[in-house]
Formats: C-alpha cells, sequence, structure tokens
C-alpha cells in the first residue's frame, strides 16, 4: 500500500560549525554604548559653545567609557567561560563602572536640561523677533499706502 504523503527520499545533512562569531549581549551593549558616545560627543561639541571645555570633558568622558567597556568585556569573558564562576564582591571594577555610569548620567542629565533652557530661550527669541518683524512690515505697508493715496 502506497501513502500519497509519505517523503520518499531524506536528505541528512552533517552538522556544521557556527559560521558567524558569538556575540554576547555585554559586549554588544558595551560596543554600542562606545560609539553613541563617540558619536554623540562630537555632535555635541559642535553645538555647545566654549568647545575646548566640552571637548576636555568630552574626552574623559570617552575614555571614562573606553575603561568601562573594556572591564565589561572582561567580564563578559569570564562570565560566559566553562565552568568560571564571576560575581561581585561589592568592591572593585563593578562598582567603579556603576558609579562612573551613574556620573555620566547625571552629568546627560545636567546637559538635556542646559540644552532644553537654550532651546526655549532660541524660540522666544524667534517669536520676539517675528512679531518685531511683522509690526515693522505693517508700518511700512501703511506708509507706502499713505503716500500713494496722497498722490
Amino acid at each position: 500500500m502506497e501513502n500519497g504523503n509519505r517523503i520518499g527520499n531524506l536528505s541528512i545533512t552533517p552538522t556544521v560549525a557556527r559560521q558567524t562569531p558569538r556575540n554576547d549581549f555585554g559586549t554588544v551593549l558595551a560596543h554600542t554604548a562606545q560609539e553613541v558616545v563617540r558619536t554623540g560627543a562630537g555632535v555635541v561639541a559642535a553645538l555647545v559653545p566654549g568647545s575646548p571645555m566640552v571637548s576636555a570633558a568630552v574626552a574623559s568622558v570617552s575614555s571614562v567609557v573606553s575603561t568601562s567597556t573594556s572591564s565589561i568585556q572582561r567580564t563578559g569573558a569570564t562570565a560566559s567561560g566553562a565552568g568560571s564562576t564571576a560575581g561581585t564582591t561589592g568592591q572593585g571594577d563593578q562598582w567603579d563602572l556603576l558609579a562612573a555610569q551613574k556620573e555620566m548620567q547625571a552629568e546627560g542629565a545636567k546637559m538635556n536640561l542646559e540644552y532644553m533652557a537654550l532651546q526655549n530661550d532660541m524660540q522666544k527669541e524667534s517669536r520676539a523677533h517675528n512679531a518685531i518683524s511683522n509690526i515693522m512690515k505693517v508700518r511700512h505697508d501703511s506708509a507706502k499706502a499713505a503716500i500713494n493715496n496722497i498722490r
């Protein structure tokens, strides 16, 4: 008895070694954070007045981030090792990294508030300029119409 739904020939392929590199989440996150800080710092440095001071601050933040990412990568490599146990003892690199991260977040929040204040000031100045411009245009048009009526 022949069944029409039966698969005739099966093809079995041998297992092949992994072709793509193994990327752990911590390593990818650290690399991404480093790239974001590097590019974001360059953009912010160009926009903020007092660029030399900002570039010095950016250089120090970049060094903290690169140190932090290398620390994360080392910890990730240790934690992913076979049979090794990676734990925090409450001292050392992990806590330093956490403190640096909190400091960077505080600085980021402070910079965001200053940037928002700058944007608000610019919008206020733009509205004042537009209002004065409109008033001057109306005055000019009125004077021109009055002169044309006299002729």
